[in-house]
């Protein structure tokens, strides 16, 4: 079987760790002959990439690991990029989801004034790093996870129609998890359809092996109850917040928020 070479964009993040060990994992279905980590931040990424050579170094000694800040070094000769960066770092994150706050507007790093501000810095460095990985691997695949998913698939859509980018988001699996909690299935046993981006996505058919639609009912329990489940397995968005989040609001829309959403709708789907 044929080894690959993935460059983890974004090597400083604390999320990186996570990445390399479902790699160190799935090494029988996806084996590597190299692994190296990037980020403009290298006192940052040298903490984790200090760490990650002593676990490669335990657990895979035959596959090349290295990290640095040099792009030509980092992305010379790789197959697949896995990209997760966060341009302004958290920092800037809490200005997003804090400024519109102070003016009544909910905040979030995806969605909302805060989303619109984080994609505008994002865009950029998405883009040169497309061009990166293209000049010195052109036949390289970028797996884009970083958000705002949203904005950023957009944006390489119109900007890089052409590139091999793949931009993806955990959250529809993450939600027909918990949706199949709610009806007492397996999400193996629901064929659905989704369409969207990230956290603009809408569900409009969910049914079972038989052809039994449990949208409408799934509908009504999200509305009273969000997607809290008893399964243990689900630990991520159930606390409150995120719970009141899923359910229906009981106000109406204010002229402001039908005011942003014509505006994200023109900046998302009008190219």
């Amino acid at each position: 079987m044929k080894k690959f070479s993935v460059v983890i964009a974004g090597g400083g993040s604390t999320y990186t760790p996570g990445i390399v060990m479902m790699l160190l994992d799935n090494l029988d279905r996806f084996p590597l002959r190299t692994l190296k980590l990037y980020d403009n931040d290298g006192e940052r990424q040298a903490m984790l990439g200090d760490a990650l050579d002593i676990v490669m170094r335990e657990k895979a000694p035959d596959i090349e690991f290295s990290f640095t800040t040099d792009p030509e070094e980092a992305f010379t000769d790789v197959d697949f990029c896995f990209a997760h960066i966060r341009t302004g770092k958290y920092e800037m994150r809490e200005k997003d989801e804090k400024i519109p706050l102070k003016y009544g507007v909910l905040g979030q790093e995806t969605c909302g004034p805060g989303g619109i501000a984080y994609g505008m810095r994002s865009i950029g460095d998405m883009i040169e790093m497309i061009d990166l990985m293209e000049k010195y691997s052109p036949d390289c695949w970028m797996l884009n996870y970083s958000n705002p998913a949203a904005i950023v698939a957009e944006a390489c859509r119109v900007l890089r129609p052409n590139s091999k980018v793949l931009n993806i988001c955990d959250m529809p699996v993450g939600t027909l998890r918990r949706i199949s909690h709610i009806i007492d299935k397996e999400p193996q046993d629901l064929e659905v359809r989704y369409f969207g981006l990230n956290h603009f996505g809408w569900w409009t058919s969910i049914k079972d092996k038989e052809g039994n639609e449990y949208l409408p009912a799934i509908r009504d329990y999200v509305a009273e109850h969000g997607y809290l489940t008893q399964k243990e397995v689900d630990t991520q968005h159930t606390d409150a917040s995120w719970q009141d989040t899923h359910k229906k609001s009981k106000r109406p829309i204010s002229g402001r928020s039908k005011i942003l959403a014509k505006y994200v709708f023109k900046i998302l789907f009008i190219s």
